[in-house]
């Protein structure tokens, strides 16, 4: 995640200057959070096709509710929530989580709802 091996331009990126240089103060989007994925199992599953500008939105928000929908990752009743290290982790780019996760969320969450957070698997996801 750390090896600057990938070429835009004349410079040369880790996958982790990507994500945390160029897309997140780029794009402002927190569903790119969705979107990228580190290979440990805690991480959101990858999609199996190409992000294009005609369909990123509707890609965003399809890696959005599985992500946060899928009770692999998240934990989700109306009271309670115990979320991903990955809302803790990047919480100024969710804001208020309650309110982000309703737009999503299968599950009406009320808003002063308990928050926790799932321990981050790190383990290669094979």
């Amino acid at each position: 995640w750390q090896v600057k091996w990938i070429k835009l331009g004349s410079a040369t990126y880790s996958l982790d200057q990507i994500e945390n240089e160029i897309l997140r103060p780029q794009f402002r989007d927190a569903r790119i959070h969705f979107a990228v994925n580190c290979a440990a199992k805690s991480c959101p599953p990858l999609l199996n096709q190409a992000f294009t500008g005609a369909q990123l939105d509707q890609l965003l928000d399809r890696q959005a509710r599985a992500f946060i929908n899928n009770a692999q990752y998240n934990s989700i009743s109306a009271k309670q929530i115990e979320i991903s290290k990955i809302f803790e982790w990047y919480a100024a780019d969710f804001g208020n989580i309650v309110e982000y996760l309703n737009q999503y969320s299968q599950t009406k969450i009320e808003p002063k709802a308990k928050v926790t957070y799932k321990e981050y698997d790190w383990s290669l996801n094979e």
